[in-house]
């Protein structure tokens, strides 16, 4: 199994610094205290290779110049993909690569064993798999992207899945909070750098 890290969007909900409406590339975006700050693809990346994934690769787009750029200098491998939406992408990766564990690049606080039980949730049902979250377990802080019931129970996607061409898919829910902060406005980010540097 391998994982293909997806980190060619166009980061419409980010405003920019002080507020301007400048093009931000999101896997680069650092987060951290001041004396070690990472970019979020670096943090993402160090989860990923300490997971049981055979390979990775990082995908991006037209949309992400200088993101294709920084890979190629610290020697990540890249895919680029059209650039024309999450799912188009994820299509196109599926004509290449029949299975894969598709990871976002905005989730910083990713950890292998996060990947390695996804991986064997595919591994027990043989088809997708989309990880996620119980909605009340988010903090207050966080306004989910997306959402979705099963059971009876609403479910906030993680941004880690296990992508198949199977027509049929399950949820496999993690009970990890810090999980679901995907950055994808400035107020996730502010919520990202706070926690971050708690932890430090």
């Amino acid at each position: 199994m391998i994982a293909i890290i997806l980190a060619g969007g166009k980061s419409s909900r980010m405003s920019g610094r002080n507020g301007e409406n400048r093009k931000r590339e999101k896997a680069l975006i650092k987060l951290g205290g001041s004396e070690n700050p990472k970019r979020l693809i670096d943090l993402v990346v160090g989860s990923v290779r300490e997971s049981n994934v055979e390979d990775f690769f990082v995908a991006v787009t037209k949309n992400t110049p200088k993101t294709e750029g920084y890979c190629k200098r610290v020697n990540y491998k890249t895919v680029e993909t059209p650039g024309e939406g999450y799912h188009e992408d994820l299509w196109y990766l599926l004509s290449r690569y029949p299975e894969f564990v598709s990871v976002a690049c905005d989730i910083p606080f990713l950890k292998s064993e996060h990947i390695n039980a996804i991986i064997d949730a595919y591994r027990l049902h043989r088809i997708s798999v989309t990880g996620a979250i119980p909605r009340d377990m988010l903090p207050e802080s966080i306004t989910p992207s997306h959402s979705f019931e099963s059971r009876g129970k609403e479910l906030v996607s993680c941004g880690i899945n296990v992508v198949t061409n199977s027509k049929d898919s399950i949820p496999f829910i993690f009970d990890d909070p810090l999980l679901a902060i995907n950055v994808n406005t400035d107020a996730d980010l502010r919520v990202a750098r706070s926690i971050s540097t708690k932890r430090k």
